[in-house]
């Protein structure tokens, strides 16, 4: 699914006009991740982290380029294996082919109207990735070694992006792409990726504000002209979306880990808390009260963060001095997309 990671902010923020409209999308993503939680529920079992999903729709598609694609594509023996939406990138749709033969995947996308591509990906043992398209604003820092894309410029025939998939030596056996299993297949690469790229130090405003631009240029969509408090809280709201993503991505990661019974998952998913080493003094004390009526002006707590302890030495030390019932205890540690620690609730409310 390259042609839509990277290109969904970008698109998202090149079509804002007014902040507003941004914040409408926020609530849209704060619904979607919370249905999320689920669908993890029913996929746990067969180790797929939930971060995406794909639903098969009877869709029409506007660009009428999205239609010349698909047909170059069947021609090249790729068998229609439906169109899809994917309701947490809005205004995304997807054409999916297989490819009976040699088992690659074709993807054409078309996001509103901001842009098409189309890729073909070839999918191996082990969790390696292969795919070539036409991706416009690919950035190669953005995806983990296992995950190789060629770039090609967009309105390249798809003959030319397939004969370059097909020349690349197997690094290991193929992993059919087919009906059944493409969304497994694509859940699991979406979610590789974004556990590598939250694990990427968080960039300045004057990166983000770059990235976007470029992006933009890249689409032919020039950003509509900011003021700077105007740049500065879409960089606040979209620190914060990747803050709840991370976490929402190592609650994927504890859910799979088995570590919590399923009958208690439900209840315990959202008292979880994960202290890392991106968490500064306050947003550490804050986690380690959320269960109490402490405030962070408490002397016994100013105390403590006088001492410039670590974060989860912190984080302990505060929990030594609430009552037992406000207490977290550690669950387990987490390595993906952050290197943390989980805790949950010593009793529930």
């Amino acid at each position: 699914m390259w042609a839509t990671i990277g290109l969904v902010l970008a698109a998202t923020v090149v079509s804002l006009v007014l902040i507003g409209l941004l914040l409408v999308l926020y609530v849209r993503w704060l619904i979607t991740r919370k249905l999320k939680h689920v669908q993890a529920m029913g996929t746990a079992q067969q180790g797929e982290p939930a971060r995406i999903t794909m639903e098969l729709k009877p869709l029409n598609f506007s660009d009428p380029q999205v239609r010349v694609v698909m047909q170059q594509l069947k021609a090249l023996g790729y068998a229609s294996a439906g169109r899809y939406l994917v309701p947490e990138m809005a205004g995304l749709k997807l054409w999916a082919g297989t490819h009976p033969q040699d088992g690659s995947l074709a993807l054409v996308f078309e996001s509103g109207d901001q842009y098409f591509a189309a890729d073909v990906i070839r999918f191996y043992e082990g969790g390696a990735v292969l795919g070539a398209g036409t991706n416009p604003v690919f950035d190669p820092a953005q995806y983990p070694s296992h995950l190789q894309y060629q770039q090609f410029p967009p309105q390249t025939p798809m003959q030319e992006v397939v004969q370059w998939v097909k020349a690349q030596p197997l690094q290991s056996a193929v992993v059919p792409a087919t009906v059944q299993s493409l969304r497994s297949l694509n859940i699991k690469m979406y979610a590789d990726l974004m556990d590598y790229q939250l694990s990427l130090p968080l960039p300045s405003l004057a990166e983000w504000k770059e990235s976007i631009q470029k992006s933009a240029s890249a689409l032919g969509s020039p950003v509509p002209p900011l003021a700077r408090q105007q740049w500065q809280t879409f960089y606040d709201l979209q620190q914060e979306i990747t803050e709840s993503t991370a976490e929402e991505a190592m609650r994927d990661h504890v859910l799979r880990s088995g570590v919590v019974p399923a009958l208690e998952w439900d209840r315990m998913q959202h008292n979880l808390v994960f202290v890392h080493e991106r968490l500064n003094t306050a947003a550490v004390t804050e986690r380690a009260l959320r269960r109490s009526e402490w405030t962070q002006e408490q002397p016994a707590i100013e105390a403590l963060v006088r001492q410039n302890l670590g974060g989860v030495a912190l984080f302990e030390a505060i929990q030594d001095l609430l009552p037992e019932d406000e207490r977290f205890v550690y669950l387990t540690h987490v390595g993906k997309p952050l290197d943390a620690r989980a805790y949950k609730p010593v009793s529930y409310y």
